[in-house]
């Protein structure tokens, strides 16, 4: 028998799920817990995001990645399509900017 896979959220994320409207949660919610039995159900991202996968929800998008080794699903950023792949690639450009042992402020 196939275990499924964990999830790991992001703490930004969390606070985006968080800020979502009302209606919208269990519709995310949903999405996300379909990854459990098919991880690789959302949409191969390209250019800078390459690595990463993108799910709809509607007009949201969950944007995460898979570790096959680990049986594991990280949730890193939930937000309305219009934004999220240009915000989301401001944020890894950000992380990959920060000098070695910086925790940032």
């Amino acid at each position: 028998m196939t275990r499924a896979y964990r999830f790991v959220y992001a703490a930004a994320c969390r606070r985006q799920i968080l800020r979502l409207p009302p209606a919208l949660k269990p519709i995310v919610k949903r999405a996300i817990e379909q990854l459990a039995q098919n991880p690789h159900a959302g949409k191969r991202l390209e250019r800078e995001l390459a690595g990463y996968l993108s799910l709809r929800a509607k007009r949201y998008r969950v944007i995460y990645r898979v570790d096959e080794s680990s049986r594991i699903v990280e949730i890193h950023y939930v937000g309305h399509r219009r934004e999220i792949y240009e915000v989301f690639a401001e944020v890894i450009l950000n992380r990959q900017r920060r000098p070695l042992g910086r925790t940032g402020n």
